[in-house]
């Protein structure tokens, strides 16, 4: 299988390098990574600068742009006659849950690939404070084993994988299950540097949930892998509200 790797860290980042030396010895591996860390970009694009594309290795590119501009760049330059049969994004160090999906680079970069209709997983492994390196090897061993039941021929056209897999070792996992995305009810406070003036954001921390059941949250407060099928049509199923509209004719 041909696979893209990308994420928002780095393209000399350890999940990164873990990503690739779990796959390569069975797929077609290649790398478009951002060249500087894009943590929080969401699905930004660098409109108004010019992007450098640096050769890092054997179809491994470093570019001066955003994960979204990663993937666009690989689909439409690096890749335009390899078209990939799997994105995967990550490993992302800190879990992509709840609201800060919406933030994500890594989750933005597997949203990319599902707009351009290529099977599209992103990854991320929990990392809180007292934890003094990220369970990377834990979270290939999750991948690993998805891979292996077929996940990339299951996953709807259309959705992106995300995964969320906790701070735990492989044998500390009590489950996987599929889960919705939560909503925090709070969210992380400023510190003010100057106050009034010069603000920066507080340390990352938990967070209360609206109704956790079944969620990405809860699940991976409960040591459980969190796999959630986000949508990359962001159309709302809610029924409209019963409004006169006129139909442009008159």
């Amino acid at each position: 299988m041909r696979i893209l790797l990308t994420n928002d860290d780095g393209y000399d980042q350890p999940g990164l390098i873990a990503l690739e030396n779990l796959l390569k010895q069975d797929h077609e591996i290649w790398v478009v990574a951002p060249l500087h860390h894009c943590s929080g970009t969401s699905h930004a694009l660098g409109l108004y600068s010019s992007m450098e594309l640096r050769e890092e290795g054997f179809r491994k590119w470093a570019l001066e742009g955003t994960p979204t501009d990663c993937v666009k760049v690989a689909l439409m330059e690096v890749m335009k006659d390899n078209r990939p049969d799997l994105l995967i994004s990550g490993i992302n160090p800190g879990a992509n849950l709840a609201n800060n999906v919406f933030y994500s680079g890594t989750v933005a970069a597997a949203t990319e690939g599902a707009l351009w209709d290529i099977t599209s997983i992103a990854i991320s492994v929990q990392v809180t404070s007292s934890t003094p390196k990220p369970f990377f090897r834990t979270a290939s061993f999750v991948l690993e084993s998805l891979m292996n039941k077929d996940i990339a021929g299951k996953i709807p056209a259309g959705t992106i994988l995300n995964i969320n897999v906790p701070e735990v070792e492989p044998d500390g996992i009590e489950g996987m299950k599929w889960t919705k995305m939560a909503r925090f009810a709070a969210d992380i406070s400023f510190r003010q540097l100057e106050p009034g003036r010069v603000f920066s954001y507080d340390r990352y921390r938990s967070l209360p949930v609206v109704d956790p059941l079944d969620s990405d949250v809860d699940a991976i407060s409960r040591s459980m892998v969190s796999l959630t099928l986000l949508d990359s049509n962001r159309t709302s199923s809610a029924v409209p509200p019963d409004l006169e509209l006129t139909d442009g004719s008159s």
